[in-house]
C-alpha cells in the first residue's frame, strides 16, 4: 500500500502542479486548485520534496469545472482544464508574477495586467489563450530565462504610445 497524505493546496506553480505542505515536506500534486483539501498518494520523494497523485478532492474550490478534454489527466498536455476560464487566467498571472520575481528579479509588476481576448477555439476547449503584460510598466529588464518559461502560454508585448 502506498503512502497517503492529506493536505491543503496553497498555490499552483509553473507547470500546473499544486503546492502544499505535509509532515515537514513540500508536496506537489497535479490537477488541483489553490484552496482545495486533497488526499494524495505519494509517487516519489527527493529529500524534503514529495510528488503525489491526487486520490480524492476532499474540499473542492468553487472554480473547479469538469475538464472538456476526454484525455485530461492522462496525456499531460493540459494543466489547467480543471479550472474555469477566469480562474485559469488569474492562476497564470499569479504564476507569472511569482516566477518573474523569483527568477527574473522583477519585484514590481503593474497593478493591472492587460489580456489579449482568447479566440473562440481556446474558449471552447477550456484553454485560456495568451495574456499580455505591458513591459514598459515594469521599468526593468526581464531576464530571458523567465521569458522563455512563458513563451508558449504568455505573449508579451510592448504597447505603442
Amino acid at each position: 500500500m502506498s503512502e497517503e497524505l492529506q493536505l491543503l493546496i496553497e498555490k499552483l506553480v509553473y507547470g500546473g502542479d499544486g503546492l502544499g505542505h505535509a509532515d515537514g515536506n513540500t508536496v506537489f500534486v497535479p490537477y488541483v486548485l489553490p484552496g482545495e483539501e486533497v488526499r494524495a498518494e505519494v509517487s516519489s520523494r527527493k529529500k524534503k520534496l514529495v510528488w503525489a497523485k491526487p486520490a480524492e478532492i476532499l474540499k473542492a474550490d468553487s472554480a473547479r469545472v469538469k475538464p472538456v478534454c476526454p484525455h485530461f489527466g492522462t496525456c499531460g498536455g493540459c494543466h489547467y482544464q480543471q479550472a474555469s476560464y477566469d480562474a485559469q487566467v488569474k492562476l497564470k498571472v499569479e504564476i507569472l508574477r511569482e516566477t518573474l520575481s523569483r527568477m527574473g528579479g522583477v519585484n514590481s509588476t503593474p497593478a493591472k495586467l492587460k489580456r489579449i481576448p482568447p479566440n473562440l477555439c481556446s474558449i471552447a476547449i477550456g484553454r485560456s489563450g495568451p495574456s499580455a503584460l505591458p513591459i514598459r510598466a515594469l521599468s526593468v529588464t526581464i531576464c530571458r530565462r523567465a521569458m522563455r518559461l512563458f513563451r508558449s502560454t504568455i505573449a508579451m508585448y510592448c504597447p505603442r504610445d
